[in-house]
């Protein structure tokens, strides 16, 4: 991520924070290597993300009109494929979830974006409670509610998943955001997932898990899934190895003191700044690059 000051000549604070990948069973990081100035790591408050951070705050750090500060993480990450036996999940009988252990209150919550108290999320919810059997039964019942009444439009007129809901049209996020709030109004634990695809540039994308007891924790990706019955049948369960798990939250957020606490929505191709007084922000440009490269089978 590069900013660069076109002509505000007020500036008084530059953030810039890039997501870093943690490890998950699917996939693991090494050689983590960070290049800025003042850098520092900040995890999470419920430990699904990370972020490195660069604040400058005086005069003397603050990039001077056609100056620019930067901030690059790389590492290598290793990534797996999950294959899941959907006909022996299906029939199989689960014990109920422990609604006491912090991880069913984290995952089952309704938070911003995930809606799970709205009153149609809930409506719907109960709905689909009533016709199915079982949390593998109501979460494959979602993802089947989400394809069939959501259609793909980027930029999304719609962000959450009340408005997911309510309009029929989204991106990946709201996608994600809609079937975990299902998930969660009908007692099924389940998250978003914010990532990228591996190859590309630019490739970001979005997904979700939710958990079953004595299992764990299950791939869906309805926004794939929208794509035809081929890619229905795989993503729901199934996952490809051609992603990066960046954060597995919408709402990142952490216990610093020092720069921003609450940083919501964190994936390496969303940005955000605050004007200069006497500007409209525009003279403030921002890039990111992220670059994933093959380099074995």
């Amino acid at each position: 991520i590069t900013a660069t000051n076109g002509n505000v000549a007020a500036l008084g604070l530059l953030e810039l924070n890039l997501p870093i990948p943690l490890d998950w069973p699917e996939q693991t990081v090494a050689d983590l290597h960070t290049n800025g100035d003042r850098t520092g790591r900040l995890r999470d408050s419920d430990a699904v993300g990370m972020i490195v951070r660069s604040l400058y705050r005086t005069r003397d750090e603050l990039p001077r009109p056609g100056a620019s500060r930067s901030l690059s993480v790389s590492y290598r990450l290793t990534r797996k494929e999950i294959r899941a036996d959907n006909e022996a999940l299906a029939a199989r009988s689960y014990a109920p979830y422990d609604e006491r252990s912090p991880e069913y209150r984290l995952t089952t919550r309704s938070e911003k974006n995930i809606e799970a108290d709205a009153v149609e999320i809930v409506r719907l919810a109960a709905d689909l409670k009533a016709r199915t059997n079982g949390p593998y039964h109501f979460a494959k019942t979602a993802y089947e509610y989400v394809v069939d009444h959501t259609n793909y439009v980027s930029p999304s007129p719609s962000h959450g998943a009340r408005e997911c809901l309510l309009k029929g049209q989204a991106d990946c996020g709201s996608y994600a955001m809609l079937f975990v709030a299902l998930c969660r109004a009908g007692g099924v634990p389940a998250r978003p997932v914010a990532g990228c695809w591996a190859l590309g540039v630019n490739q970001w994308h979005c997904w979700a898990e939710f958990l079953l007891p004595g299992v764990g924790w299950i791939p869906v990706d309805p926004t794939v899934g929208d794509c035809g019955p081929e890619e229905r049948r795989f993503s729901f369960g199934n996952l490809d190895n051609n992603r990066v798990a960046l954060a597995k939250t919408f709402n990142l957020s952490s216990d610093t003191t020092d720069g921003s606490r609450d940083l919501g929505f964190v994936q390496v191709g969303t940005w955000w700044w605050y004007p200069a007084p006497d500007s409209t922000g525009s003279e403030m440009t921002v890039e990111h690059h992220f670059v994933g490269k093959k380099t074995g089978e």
